[in-house]
């Protein structure tokens, strides 16, 4: 049985960002300020650099609620959920870990498993397919045969140049696979795919292109567009129409829609499935959505609650699954969390 099911989790978080100016200054384990660390949002086109000194700035206009990630190579990368300016940060030394190698032999060449990875984490579509990762000799494999699963790591990030979205990408991949229902690498025999990403844009100055169409084209259908049409209470043909199976059904009868701390704070409403346990109840609620009249796709809800701020972006990532071909966008057609359609 072939499943097209692609959880998209990055480190995301909602904390509240009062200030407009965050600083800081870095230093390593002697108190020796560190030139060049990378302070970035995570998945977002805010971020900066480091200065000979160790300081650095930043001035917000606006943003998601995102990970604040510092980043440097050969120290341990801090993830700050909660922001309090100035932000005084030692960094330590990365402790040197050997990877949990797998010895059996792998029957596939490396080429083989690049094109895996790069349809399962760029995708097929436009986006994907004009994606080039600039450093394919630090991505590195392994294939466990008990469970038919291809595992992807890297020790360095990984940068993606987007020539569809007019990105540059740098990527520190967290996890990585891709399962099978037999040993093969075949789709035929595809049984699910995930990855775990933090990640940072950064435009392409190229000054005689637009990417405004290409990004639209790629928000349009999206997770993200669908959120946000969920809380502006926004569905139609040209847009989105939800299925309660399979006749058209009116979201205010399945979502609550609440204002909480600037957020919007969904609550669905609905059906509850009993596991194996006869004390646990796990909550599971599916819809079909039908975009623009043409794109059929599945999302399955295992929360009944979660948050959604003003540019779309929501939580409980690795709750709520999207099949059909909503899910067949990866991360050549992700656009940065503070993206707005113009």
């Amino acid at each position: 049985m072939k499943v097209k099911l692609m959880t998209l989790m990055m480190f995301f978080w909602f904390s509240q960002i009062k200030a407009q100016t965050i600083n800081g200054k870095i230093v390593d384990e002697n108190n020796s300020p560190l030139y060049g660390v990378s302070i970035y949002f995570d998945g977002t086109t805010i971020g900066t650099t480091t200065d000979t000194n160790g300081f650095f700035e930043l001035k917000l206009q606006s943003l998601p609620n995102s990970t604040l990630v510092i980043s440097y190579i050969g120290y341990e990368s801090i993830y700050l959920n909660t922001i309090q300016s100035p932000i005084n940060i030692q960094l330590k030394p990365s402790s040197i870990v050997l990877k949990e190698v797998v010895l059996e032999p792998i029957q596939f060449s490396r080429k083989e498993m690049l094109t895996v990875f790069r349809e399962q984490f760029l995708g097929r579509t436009k986006g994907g397919k004009n994606c080039v990762i600039l450093n394919e000799d630090a991505i590195q494999f392994s294939y466990t045969s008990k469970e038919f699963k291809l595992a992807a790591f890297a020790d360095e990030k990984i940068r993606v140049k987007n020539n569809y979205l007019g990105y540059i990408i740098e990527v520190d991949l967290i996890d990585f696979y891709v399962a099978y229902n037999k040993r093969t690498l075949s789709n035929d025999y595809l049984r699910g795919s995930y990855f775990a990403v933090t990640s940072f844009f950064k435009e392409i100055e190229d000054l005689g292109k637009s990417f405004n169409k290409n990004r639209t084209s790629a928000y349009l259908g999206s997770p993200k567009h669908f959120f946000k049409n969920l809380i502006e209470k926004k569905w139609g043909k040209k847009e989105f129409v939800l299925f309660d199976g399979s006749f058209a059904t009116d979201a205010d009868l399945h979502f609550e829609i609440l204002d909480e701390n600037n957020m919007k704070l969904i609550k669905v409403k609905g059906k509850h499935i009993t596991t194996n346990s006869l004390t646990t109840q796990k909550f599971y609620r599916s819809f079909n959505t039908l975009y623009n009249n043409k794109e059929q796709s599945k999302i399955i809800f295992k929360t009944a609650e979660f948050y959604v701020d003003a540019f779309g972006n929501h939580t409980h990532i690795d709750q709520i699954d999207f099949s059909g071909e909503i899910s067949k966008k990866r991360f050549g057609d992700m656009l940065p969390l503070d993206f707005e359609p113009k």
